[in-house]
């Protein structure tokens, strides 16, 4: 069998890279898209009871337990995208953590409830977050997230922060 004329094999060879690189990159995005369905039909765990076990834990003195049961109760808040859940769990994190700063894992769970209060368009959401963020000092961080807000966005009245961690953002 002889090859296509003026097709040398260093020409098919440089081809051969590019389509495998494409083929990679497909295959790992359509695991990354599979990963993120849930084909069980289950529903997912709410995050009321996780914080409030984090919390017995907490005052219990069990700190490395109740820092996982916040995390997971984040991680609940999170596939929820429930901005609420997300500033619970950063609540208590925040009274566990003894480092402050923009790699905490205060700082990501409230950069996490920000997305979730902005994609459901609350601007109680953003409110809240904002309310947090000024409480660890981060100014500039809490004009930004109240930039965020539509002009169009309607006030909830039945999702306030407050009723999830009272007296944790004040200064």
């Amino acid at each position: 069998m002889q090859p296509h004329l003026g097709e040398t094999p260093r020409a098919k060879s440089r081809w051969a890279i590019p389509y495998r690189a494409s083929l990679l990159a497909f295959l790992v995005l359509a695991a990354l898209t599979w990963s993120q369905f849930d084909f069980s039909g289950r529903e997912i765990p709410d995050w009321k009871p996780v914080v409030a076990l984090a919390d017995a834990a907490r005052e219990e003195g069990d700190l490395y337990y109740a820092k996982s049961l916040y995390l997971q109760g984040g991680k609940f808040a999170v596939w929820r995208d429930d901005w609420a859940g997300l500033l619970a769990a950063a609540c208590g994190i925040k009274k566990l953590e003894r480092e402050r700063g923009p790699y905490s894992s205060t700082n990501a769970l409230l950069l996490r409830a920000m997305v979730a209060a902005e994609k459901r368009q609350s601007r109680s959401g953003l409110v809240a977050v904002a309310k947090a963020f000024a409480a660890l000092g981060d100014d500039k961080v809490a004009s930004m997230v109240l930039s965020r807000i539509g002009t169009n966005w309607v006030e909830e009245t039945n999702d306030s922060a407050d009723i999830v961690s009272p007296g944790c953002w004040d200064r």
